[in-house]
């Protein structure tokens, strides 16, 4: 779109001034002139890998692609179905919202379930693998973990700090039980400690357990504490069901079917549903196969919801970005059907590679197009600025040096994957003033022609020793963020001052010429960085020795929040609310400022004395004499 690629140029231009760092040949870099396909269609190194959704509830939805003109791939057989047990004691519900698996309800509802807790045999060759057999004349499994497999890393969660690290097996599980069905391993929970595992095992070897997967697809389970009669199989209440968040979060990633959710209970059980659950809810069942009917049935539209602007059919696209369940999703509510994710080169001339994610309406024809504002279709229609979307794009071997954003909260991961790198581009996207001319940029009288929500990067490359750019000695991995397109730039370095100035610009006006357009910048600049430039080796000096600055293009002050952060090795400016047309920014560094001295980090140790144990957190921790560090 023209819009586009004037804002790159604009910011090109403005970065050409910058002193290059000298890095890597570039010899193998050859970002595509035209817009790059989906890997799916065209397998290479530079390529559209994925696309995913996550929405404002944190459920992420990959998107499947799909070329113009074909149609979008049906549902896929669930490669699981979850559902609730209820844990029965005495004739009461003691548990009734504890999800698994398909295979492992079967596996406590059999009633010929056996549970051994091996916690003793974890870090040696004779703890069994899921799928051994059992010999109960020798007491031992044919298949059993490999010894190596014991050093292998994983995310281990700590209950007690809450957190996740990377640690081996055997330092993260101490403890583990196996449950077996006719001498078969069928599963293991593995736990931190011994001790736990042992009582889990007492537990589970309490009671019985009830599948409420037929209960749920009527969105009920059993109160806590009702009664249940074993020969009728119903209970004496029931209340709505509450999935947990991380079934939902988890499913679509995963191919799950959830109980009680859309179209959840598989085909093959449909069947037969309703007459089962008549008998366990003691219902009838054409008001079963009714409440199974409004569980799969797609939502009716609700006439008290906001439905978002119509879209026009804009330039035709080469395909779409969607999922089966679009509108089942609610993904559909701004008219759009689809994205498409249009990567390549920012112009014929550079190796510095434009992402544009775009939204896509499809026809009767199956054609993608731009989904267009009405009467104004060479527009595209606002993004939902309640996703955030992941784009991971092959780039062959570039790297990414600095990427300058039309977004929020963007991640930029770049990676190498062995025969090419890839760049996973993560963000929400932001409004955006789109101006007719770039006479709209200048000045306090620019109206825009619209405001729409875009998702843009421009990822210009550390390992291009011909447009690769950046303060000499820096390291080049800088980040900035913002809704100016017409004039945006990175952050000018100027030795003489000891500071950064930068440019965003856009329309004064929104398209109704009354409301002021406001914006956002954001810059990321790694410490390392600030220590070459600004001598300042504590980063914590950031937030007090650096100054943010906001002027307009006719000089004075400007309404604006600005805060400086450090985190995660990085210094972090957040300048937003200021107005627009053209304002200038500045950072440097206070008058008279003098680094502090770095402050060591604090470690804790643990120390033992017999049966005594201490722990001790200093700069450099010592234990006390007579223990000695475990």
């Amino acid at each position: 779109m023209k819009k586009s690629i004037i804002a790159g140029v604009s910011a090109f231009a403005l970065l050409a001034g910058l002193v290059v760092g000298a890095n890597s040949a570039s010899a193998a870099i050859r970002v595509p002139k035209t817009a790059m396909q989906a890997c799916a269609v065209a397998n290479g190194i530079y390529c559209v890998e994925s696309v995913t959704l996550t929405d404002s509830s944190g459920k992420k939805v990959p998107l499947v692609y799909v070329p113009s003109g074909a149609e979008v791939p049906q549902k896929k057989t669930p490669s699981d179905f979850y559902a609730p047990v209820a844990k029965i004691v005495g004739g009461k519900v003691v548990d009734n919202n504890w999800w698994l698996s398909q295979y492992q309800r079967d596996v406590l509802t059999s009633g010929k379930m056996v549970i051994q807790d091996l916690s003793s045999l974890l870090g040696t060759a004779t703890h069994p693998e899921q799928g051994a057999k059992y010999d109960p004349a020798t007491k031992t499994f044919d298949i059993n973990k490999a010894v190596d497999s014991y050093a292998y890393p994983l995310d281990c969660w700590d209950p007690a700090t809450k957190k996740v690290t990377s640690k081996s097996f055997s330092d993260c599980f101490k403890g583990s039980n196996v449950f077996m069905l006719d001498n078969e391993v069928k599963f293991i929970f593995f736990y931190a400690t011994a001790a736990e595992a042992a009582t889990q095992n007492k537990n589970f070897m309490t009671g019985t357990y009830v599948d409420l997967a037929e209960l749920s697809a009527l969105q009920q389970r059993p109160v806590w504490g009702t009664t249940y009669d074993a020969t009728a199989k119903t209970f004496g209440a029931t209340e709505g069901i509450i999935i947990p968040i991380w079934v939902t979060q988890n499913a679509l990633v995963n191919g799950w079917a959830v109980a009680g959710t859309t179209a959840a209970i598989p085909a093959a059980a449909t069947d037969t549903a309703a007459a089962t659950t008549a008998a366990a809810t003691g219902t009838d069942s054409k008001t079963v196969e009714a409440a199974a009917d409004a569980v799969t049935a797609p939502l009716a539209p609700d006439a008290t919801t906001t439905v978002g602007q119509p879209t026009e059919a804009g330039r035709a696209l080469a395909g779409r970005w969607t999922h089966p369940d679009w509108q089942g999703l609610n993904l559909g509510s701004l008219g759009y059907d689809g994205l498409y994710v249009e990567a390549k080169a920012a112009n014929e001339f550079v190796n510095i590679l434009f992402v544009d994610v775009l939204p896509t309406l499809t026809g009767v024809d199956k054609k993608a197009n731009l989904a267009g504002q009405v009467g104004n279709k060479n527009y595209a229609t606002s993004l939902d600025p309640d996703i955030v979307i992941t784009v991971k794009v092959r780039t062959g071997e570039m790297k990414p040096g600095v990427t300058v954003a039309i977004g929020t909260d963007i991640v930029l991961d770049g990676k190498d994957e062995g025969e090419y790198t890839s760049i996973s581009i993560t963000g929400t996207p932001v409004t955006v003033p789109l101006a007719a001319k770039a006479a709209d940029c200048k000045g306090e009288a620019g109206v825009s022609k619209a405001n729409v929500r875009q998702f843009q990067a421009i990822i210009l490359p550390s390992n291009d020793d011909m447009s690769g750019f950046g303060v000499e000695g820096t390291s080049g991995d800088m980040y900035v963020g913002s809704n100016g397109v017409c004039e945006l730039s990175t952050p000018v370095w100027s030795e003489d001052t000891k500071s950064f100035t930068w440019t965003t610009a856009a329309p004064h006006f929104a398209p109704d010429g009354v409301t002021v357009n406001r914006g956002f910048y954001k810059a990321i600049i790694p410490t390392g960085d600030a220590a070459l430039l600004w001598g300042m080796t504590n980063p914590n000096d950031a937030a007090t020795a650096l100054t943010v600055s906001v002027t307009t293009e006719a000089g004075g002050s400007v309404a604006a929040i600005s805060k400086i952060s450090v985190k995660n090795g990085k210094i972090i400016i957040d300048v937003s609310g200021f107005q627009f047309s053209r304002p200038k920014l500045k950072i440097g560094i206070k008058p008279g400022y003098k680094p502090s001295k770095a402050t060591a980090p604090k470690s804790t140790i643990t120390c033992v004395q017999g049966k005594s144990t201490k722990k001790i957190t200093a700069v450099k921790p010592v234990c006390p004499k007579g223990y000695k560090k475990k």
